[in-house]
């Protein structure tokens, strides 16, 4: 059976065999490269997949260790956990403060001790 190429003044030609080859040909190059392509786009969904898989992981033991840090941490939905972390930190700063002041004004008194020789 012959091939025929349509041209556009809508009269059909005949196409020669290596024309027809040189098609064919073509043809499976476009099929092979597409077939890569998919693959290609396979994989990196499957890559893409397994690494929002792994963030998932690491938020989690993320949350948990939260939940083992903050007191009443573990009775707490994730929200819950994040308002009290951000109050918990604050009540660590105020303590480091106190700790701050206490300290300089403890070595205040021992330095006017040792000035009047006590």
């Amino acid at each position: 059976m012959e091939e025929t190429l349509a041209t556009p003044d809508a009269t059909r030609r005949s196409l020669s065999p290596s024309c027809s080859a040189t098609v064919k040909s073509r043809a499976a190059g476009f099929e092979r490269r597409t077939k890569r392509r998919l693959s290609e786009t396979n994989a990196s969904v499957r890559e893409d997949r397994e690494e929002a898989e792994e963030e998932e992981d690491e938020v989690k033991e993320k949350i948990e260790a939260l939940q083992r840090i903050i007191p009443g941490g573990a009775a707490l939905g994730v929200d819950a956990l994040f308002e009290e972390t951000a109050g918990y930190i604050l009540s660590l700063q105020c303590q480091i403060k106190t700790i701050k002041v206490l300290t300089s004004f403890l070595q205040r008194i021992d330095q006017e001790d040792m000035k009047f020789g006590g």
